[in-house]
């Protein structure tokens, strides 16, 4: 865990060591601030139902920020980490089969998702060949196949992947948002964030969905319906206990994000740590800060252990190269009995130091 993170966490538990000297000046500020906008001073207060407006405030400016100025609105972001089963909810009210566009390979818990909700997954195939590419004639294949059983309403990306470990281009965003777009589908992108700042290879860049969406223009940019998921799973924050992320919704109705909250006021809110855990993420300290130091030597030593990992482990391997280091899909055969105990050996050291192994 960061240290940022747990200082701040701790002022906001246990507000009486603000008052002394433990926790630097902008972590004890960051704390007070924060402990402001929850009633009563408490974390053990509720928050609004999509989450606290402060703490959305702080992510739809961090999200503009990435985005190169697209703006971001925080009556559009939803703090929460089960994403998946509220936009199935809202998306599967009309009669029939509903279904749900998702690539292979997948992450290994959505099939099980689709399946406990009711939603029959239309599998498209990603090029291992070329990257684990998307390609438009795959998925009009994959659509075309589906007409007469079921209705796909969606189209489920990871981007960067999970668990094949690449990173969209530019271009390839673009020809899903038009396929998207043609064939009226909404679209479900996971966009983890915590994977977003690990990007490393050489000429691989993360760009989000809804920055290409904005400069595309009319008529996808005010048309094509989109849902980006980040979380703080894994990467360099690596906070998986707290459980909490967000979603922002791109070009829905307000009556639909009316209705949204409605489905999770179930929940009352999310988690009001996992709240303040995702202020700091978005808002992390910031240079000429006195935690910014250390914040920065952390960062640059975990993702250099990361990438040193990584590349002596595809040293002994024969496939597809990762542009990102959190995930990697591999098949068996073209795995040394080296590279596998190099991996167990990891393990042993560090869960959040190497990568996700996937078969």
């Amino acid at each position: 865990m960061l240290t940022c993170v747990c200082q701040v966490a701790a002022g906001c538990v246990y507000p009486r060591i603000l008052q002394g000297d433990a926790l630097p000046p902008d972590a004890r500020l960051r704390a007070q601030k924060l402990l402001s906008h929850f009633d009563g001073g408490s974390v053990g207060s509720y928050t609004e139902t999509c989450g606290s407006m402060h703490v959305r405030n702080t992510i739809a400016k961090s999200i503009s920020l990435r985005d190169g100025g697209v703006p971001s609105s925080p009556e559009q972001l939803i703090s929460l980490l089960t994403w998946m089963q509220v936009m199935l909810r809202l998306l599967c009210q009309s009669e029939g089969v509903c279904a749900v566009m998702i690539p292979d390979p997948a992450p290994h818990t959505l099939t099980r998702l689709l399946d406990r909700m009711g939603v029959v997954p239309v599998t498209y195939q990603l090029r291992e060949q070329s990257g684990w590419s998307f390609e438009r004639a795959e998925l009009n294949r994959s659509i075309q196949a589906s007409r007469g059983r079921c209705f796909p309403l969606a189209i489920y990306i990871s981007n960067p992947g999970n668990p094949t470990g690449h990173v969209q281009s530019r271009e390839s965003i673009q020809d899903v948002i038009r396929f998207a777009a043609d064939e009226q589908l909404f679209l479900l992108v996971d966009e983890e964030s915590v994977y977003q700042d690990t990007v490393f290879a050489d000429g691989s860049e993360f760009v989000s969905y809804k920055r290409v969406l904005a400069e595309m223009g009319e008529p996808y940019s005010d048309g094509a319906q989109l849902a980006s998921l980040h979380s703080l799973s894994n990467g360099i924050m690596g906070e998986c206990g707290f459980r909490t992320g967000y979603m922002e919704l791109v070009n829905v109705d307000e009556a639909v994000m009316l209705y949204a909250e409605v489905l999770l006021t179930g929940d009352l809110c999310p988690p009001v740590i996992g709240q303040i855990t995702l202020d700091v993420m978005a808002d992390p300290p910031r240079p000429g800060e006195p935690s910014y130091s250390l914040y920065t030597r952390v960062r640059a030593k975990t993702m250099e252990f990361i990438s040193r990992n990584i590349d002596s482990f595809f040293f002994y391997c024969n496939c597809q190269f990762i542009s990102h280091n959190l995930d990697f899909f591999h098949r068996p055969e073209f795995i040394s009995q080296f590279a596998l105990f190099y991996i167990s050996q990891l393990k042993k050291f560090s869960c959040k130091s190497a990568f996700t192994f996937h078969n």
